[in-house]
């Protein structure tokens, strides 16, 4: 049986996925945090909404594979592996970790990341295939 957490995360990356940042955004608490693995701290709506936007912007193609999550009583953990492209740079990065969440009421009040990024293994046609999906 898949938790309530477990759905709200399902549904988190689905929306990331599909760089839908309203569909994104539902998913939050009214006052969210974002705290990076560097330790950064991302708050209010107005802000984690940006950061997203920037991500995207950034990351066209950029997608994380949920790998894993689970949780239950309004705490989650979700491990996952973005990959994107960097058009402007030209350069592939690769990013393996956890998102460590607070829910509260049915919304994600605190991910704290846990991504280190890693040398991409991914050729052109993994990250074509994984662009269309």
């Amino acid at each position: 049986m898949i938790t309530p957490e477990e759905q709200l995360i399902r549904r988190y990356f689905q929306a990331f996925n599909r760089h839908d940042i309203e569909k994104v955004m539902d998913c939050f608490d009214e006052n969210p945090l974002l705290i990076g693995a560097d330790g950064r701290r991302i708050e209010g709506r107005v802000e984690v909404k940006r950061c997203y936007e920037n991500s995207f912007a950034e990351f066209p193609d950029g997608r994380c594979q949920l790998r894993t999550c689970t949780g239950n009583s309004g705490r989650a953990v979700a491990e996952s592996r973005f990959l994107g492209t960097r058009p402007r740079f030209g350069d592939v990065v690769e990013a393996i970790g956890a998102e460590v969440l607070e829910i509260v009421d049915g919304k994600i009040k605190e991910i704290r990341d846990y991504h280190e990024r890693v040398k991409p293994k991914a050729d052109n046609t993994e990250r074509q295939a994984a662009a269309s999906r």
